[in-house]
């Protein structure tokens, strides 16, 4: 299971065109809730649009057995979560697996009692690892954005006086549907993840090593040295760190210690001498 975020517009465009003098430019977005199985099977979708009444036209042109949902921001939340699963629990045969991320929409105990009731088991993914681990997000979604580009681009092509909105939205969604859920697409997402076939070294080596903080460059800005971009608070690994510490040690110079260290042919002082010497003592 996973959520797609789609605008409606082009995601991948380089400049948004609006109106002069505004410095905020909103666009809607909706979210899309797909899941389906490692043999390439796939449930009809739902539907997040932003807003809190829902019109019936709202779900006019998609895919048959497409469920549509309201929320205030056109994002998951909890509530839109438990009807989704009451949407997925009409299609599968309890007991079943449910692999899905760990947004914070998905953590509540009102989901683990549905799903249980259901006869659903979850399964959250370990936190900023979907890239790597999530079957949709590794190929479906990708392929998604392409095809909903291109398919918008002739929906302008062939409307261009209509503007994109709720009521249209099912005209360039259902045709993207069908071509970004095939069974190579899905099939490959749970490969390229080792979920299935089970594959525990699909996940390259680079994929576990540390991030490197990293600061962008602005025009104008004078160039720092390493010394002055250097945070404590940031994750370095231990190796680096090493070095660094090598690198800024202080040698410590020999007989530094001499004077403490007791020889055989030194006698120890005596009482009386400690007190001369340290009246304090």
């Amino acid at each position: 299971m996973d959520e797609k975020g789609c605008r409606l517009t082009l995601h991948h465009q380089q400049t948004v065109i609006a109106k002069k003098g505004n410095n905020r430019v909103h666009l809607e977005n909706c979210t899309i809730v797909a899941c389906a199985n490692a043999l390439g099977n796939s449930i009809h979708p739902m539907i997040l649009f932003k807003g809190q009444r829902l019109k019936p036209t709202f779900g006019d042109g998609l895919p048959p057995g497409s469920r549509v949902a309201m929320s205030p921001k056109g994002s998951m939340t909890t509530s839109p979560f438990i009807e989704w699963l009451s949407h997925f629990s009409s299609f599968i045969q309890p007991p079943i697996l449910l692999i899905f991320d760990g947004a914070a929409s998905h953590l509540d105990l009102t989901i683990v009692d549905t799903a249980e009731r259901l006869g659903i088991h979850l399964l959250c993914l370990p936190s900023n690892t979907t890239h790597e681990l999530q079957p949709l997000d590794k190929s479906v979604c990708r392929a998604f954005e392409h095809h909903w580009d291109d398919e918008l681009l002739r929906y302008w092509d062939k409307y261009p006086d209509k503007k994109m909105n709720k009521e249209r939205f099912s005209v360039v969604f259902t045709p993207v549907w069908a071509k970004t859920m095939t069974i190579d697409n899905i099939t490959h997402g749970f490969r390229a993840t080792g979920i299935y076939p089970f594959d525990k070294n699909v996940i390259p080596e680079h994929a576990y090593a540390p991030s490197f903080p990293t600061r962008r460059e602005q025009e104008g800005d004078e160039p720092e040295s390493p010394r002055d971009n250097w945070d404590p608070d940031d994750f370095v690994p231990l190796s680096l760190l090493a070095k660094r510490l090598n690198n800024q040690a202080t040698p410590v110079k020999e007989n530094t210690f001499s004077q403490f260290l007791v020889t055989p042919d030194m006698k120890p002082a005596g009482k009386k001498n400690c007190e001369e010497k340290n009246p304090e003592l």
